[in-house]
């Protein structure tokens, strides 16, 4: 059996062998779809990964830091705390032989005792309107764990904890303290993102008119920053001439359009607008099941899991 690669600190003129297949961390994060802050975290804090680095620092990552990556987004998909993946893993001495072994799959695992404290914590938050504490308890998980994850055992069990409070005003502020929090979340990072992507093509995420709040449009738009997906954002997308408009100002990659209300049938001008979109374009929230067919008949797919859409498909945005 041949021996695994070691890699000796060189200088910034040398060029490391293509063979060698060391990554830096940018190209690690778009290939498994987790961000820096995690991966830094994962290595710092709890010792789950271990890149070599250059003489300057940098980390530079081989294909078996990324089948072991992998296996750590596996074991946190099924409810693992991220405390007990290292305990899962094979020792990262023995890399030859972890090539090798499969993930277990007999072990179940429940997300109850990892996730119900911080939940319980951003719930007390929202309901004394202690925004600080909120952001405090979710910078803590963000650097944790990836945005499919949080997606999952997260945002989700948080809404639906937020729609189970008896109507009145205490859930109203709720809401609007929520929908003003998330607003100014992606405002910050889609000012730092889009200065790095000017020329690319942008995954444009809008939403229908609604006197609801729109938590899913920032939720997408916040995932997919931790994906790397250049985003154009749009609150509302109340006429479909925009379409066109922002087709021919900024090139898309595709459209992923959510809606939680019934909307009026296309019109047929509509309707020919919206086929000459040339990216594919994505009808999800409750709209995707009230009402797909106004869209399917368009050329447009019905994306009502849009996380696992937006995971699946980053490389292709």
């Amino acid at each position: 059996m041949s021996q695994p690669h070691t890699l000796h600190p060189f200088s910034s003129t040398e060029v490391v062998r293509a063979e060698d297949r060391w990554l830096p961390i940018r190209e690690v994060s778009e290939r498994t779809g987790v961000n820096s802050v995690t991966l830094r975290a994962w290595e710092r804090r709890y010792g789950l990964i271990k890149p070599q680095r250059t003489h300057k620092g940098h980390r530079l990552y081989s294909e078996f830091d990324i089948e072991r990556i992998e296996q750590i987004q596996q074991w946190l998909g099924r409810g693992v705390s991220v405390g007990q993946v290292a305990k899962l893993l094979p020792p990262l001495t023995e890399r030859e032989a972890a090539a090798q072994e499969s993930m277990p799959t007999t072990q179940s695992a429940n997300p109850e005792p990892d996730w119900q404290p911080v939940l319980d914590e951003s719930m007390v938050a929202l309901q004394q309107g202690n925004m600080i504490r909120f952001d405090q308890t979710l910078n803590q998980v963000s650097a944790i764990y990836p945005a499919a994850l949080l997606m999952r055992f997260f945002w989700q069990p948080l809404l639906t904890y937020l729609a189970a409070e008896p109507e009145g005003e205490r859930r109203q502020l709720m809401q609007l303290q929520l929908d003003s929090y998330l607003r100014n979340r992606v405002g910050a990072r889609l000012m730092h993102r889009n200065l790095q992507t000017k020329e690319q093509k942008r995954l444009l995420i809008s939403h229908l008119p609604t006197h609801k709040p729109r938590f899913e449009l920032w939720l997408a738009a916040l995932m997919c920053t931790d994906l790397n997906i250049p985003v154009l954002l749009l609150d509302e997308l109340p006429v479909w001439s925009l379409l066109h408009l922002v087709e021919q100002q900024h090139p898309l990659s595709g459209v992923l359009l959510l809606g939680n209300e019934k909307t009026t049938p296309l019109k047929q001008r509509e309707q020919q607008q919206l086929k000459t979109v040339g990216s594919p374009c994505w009808l999800a929230g409750p709209l995707a099941k009230i009402q797909p067919d106004i869209f399917t008949k368009c050329g447009w797919q019905i994306a009502e899991d849009w996380p696992t859409l937006l995971t699946e498909q980053r490389l292709h945005f």
